[in-house]
């Protein structure tokens, strides 16, 4: 029993062994993609991590390794190796690791090294000649491991201190993310984005471009505005429903004088006047006439108000 124990054991060990590779060295850098361009440097054995946001819009990777000078004359002598399926993150405390190789190559006597990382079918189209391009990952992969180590003997300790520079590009797909907060309502409200309406969510992911977006409610004035989605960015729009007020309307006679709450009001012809919910008291003059009445105001309600003169003639 312990023999076939043992031997059960030491089958598994072979399995991780075939599927996953030691990665030991001391990691100097850790490299956090999300939307822009990065730069990191690093020398011979150093091991540099690479992670991403697994809710990113990220569709691949795009690194140029600039080669020193220095390694120029040692043709096939240095070996560039990247790591995915990681055993552990990156962490600049942990000296050793396992992982799946992704790429092993030799570096070429060149200035520059291209390497393209797809992550979707349609990342990575438009690549620079010459790339080397990795088979496609996906973002469960991540953390990726880089690192380069000589593969002879024989290398002068002054070429073994020189410093590469690592340029990490992401490739964004075409969309974003709008974040929506809409303060002063709950969901009473309709959205309304380039003309569709929309159910009442706080992120929507969107197209790259100009967009419209109308919020329209019974009970509230209705916003228009117009905001911009930038490729694998998020934008937030911070709105703020505005309660529509009662309305009140004023009829009178030519020259009347109307005076509502204390205060003189000019220019009424056919003009609603926003008025608070309430309790008003409105007086209307006319020459030596003069009229006053107390009214309330419910909310959400338009109103008008009316003197008309006429002269009465009775037949007895």
């Amino acid at each position: 029993m312990k023999k076939k124990f043992i031997a059960v054991i030491f089958l598994f060990i072979i399995i991780i062994s075939l599927f996953s590779d030691n990665i030991r060295g001391e990691v100097k850098n850790i490299i956090f993609i999300e939307t822009e361009k990065l730069e990191t440097n690093f020398k011979l054995f150093d091991l540099t991590g690479i992670n991403i946001k697994q809710n990113s819009f990220i569709e691949g990777i795009e690194l140029t390794l600039n080669i020193p000078d220095e390694l120029a004359r040692y043709r096939d002598s240095f070996m560039l190796n990247i790591y995915y399926k990681l055993s552990s993150l990156p962490d600049e405390s942990l000296k050793s690791y396992r992982g799946s190789l992704l790429l092993s190559k030799i570096i070429p006597v060149s200035k520059k090294m291209f390497i393209s990382i797809p992550m979707t079918l349609s990342g990575n189209t438009d690549l620079i000649p010459g790339s080397v391009v990795t088979k496609q990952l996906n973002k469960i992969d991540f953390p990726l491991i880089l690192s380069i180590s000589p593969v002879m003997k024989g290398i002068p300790n002054s070429v073994l201190s020189s410093v590469f520079s690592l340029d990490i590009i992401p490739v964004l797909s075409s969309q974003g993310i709008l974040e929506l907060n809409i303060t002063g309502s709950e969901n009473k409200h309709t959205i309304i984005l380039d003309g569709k309406q929309l159910s009442h969510k706080e992120e929507y992911i969107l197209e790259e471009g100009i967009h419209q977006l109308v919020i329209k409610s019974d009970n509230f004035e209705e916003i228009s505005q117009s905001f911009v989605i930038t490729r694998g960015s998020r934008t937030t729009l911070n709105l703020v429903l505005k309660q529509l007020l009662p309305t009140v309307i004023f009829e009178a006679p030519l020259g009347s004088e109307i005076i509502l709450d204390g205060e003189k009001i000019t220019s009424t012809s056919n003009r609603a006047f926003e008025i608070s919910p309430g309790e008003h008291v409105v007086r209307i003059k006319l020459g030596d006439y003069s009229l006053s009445k107390k009214f309330t105001i419910v909310a959400e309600k338009k109103y008008k108000i009316s003197l008309f003169l006429d002269i009465l003639i009775h037949e007895n």
